[in-house]
């Protein structure tokens, strides 16, 4: 009888087991879990791009996703946090991102991808400004750029490569760009950042 009934306890507890794994599994994730990064989108649908600047309070390589915390200023002269995401740590180690290779205080611009949570955005491109007039900037484009599409094409002919990132996975490339090319760029493609634009 204690046999038996210790074996009907082993049965409960593995069904209860299972039922609790399906719960945990097949139960509904929350809208804001972070699978489900919306962006904004154009009125003809497609994901709207914004160029802001900013400078650098944060930048972590962690996981699920690396995190670039920047401060702009608004039309109004207030101050706004953004956050924007990165790929996650294991991707961005092995591309040969480093967490010095921004630090606070440093004078960004970025293209993102804004979330329709406000102030938060995928990162499209980070163009690093140099500290320092003789110092070049380093540009770094990966999220609906990188690979061989029209736009990296456009820099690899203009630009020299930062030599930091490996651009063998097509994810993100790093390059140098002073001010005589930043000129040049802004004067074939206009507007903030338009270099990177589709």
């Amino acid at each position: 009888m204690i046999v038996r009934h210790h074996h009907t306890n082993s049965r409960a507890r593995a069904l209860l087991g299972l039922l609790l794994a399906y719960i945990v599994v097949g139960w509904p994730q929350p809208a804001d879990s972070h699978h489900s990064f919306v962006t904004r989108t154009t009125p003809d649908g497609d994901d709207a791009i914004e160029v802001i600047e900013g400078s650098v309070r944060i930048f972590k390589i962690l996981n699920p996703h690396g995190a670039l915390v920047i401060d702009t200023v608004d039309a109004a002269g207030n101050t706004e946090g953004w956050l924007l995401e990165l790929s996650p740590a294991a991707q961005l180690a092995r591309e040969g991102w480093t967490e010095d290779m921004v630090g606070p205080g440093d004078l960004v611009t970025v293209s993102i991808f804004p979330s329709v949570t406000a102030n938060r955005a995928r990162l499209r491109a980070l163009l690093i400004h140099g500290k320092a007039d003789s110092e070049p900037g380093r540009l770094f484009v990966s999220y609906g750029i990188r690979g061989d599409t029209p736009i990296m094409q456009r820099l690899r002919e203009r630009l020299p490569v930062c030599g930091t990132i490996e651009a063998s996975y097509q994810r993100t490339e790093c390059f140098l760009i002073d001010d005589d090319a930043a000129g040049a760029l802004a004067q074939e493609f206009p507007g903030p950042m338009g270099y990177v634009m589709p």
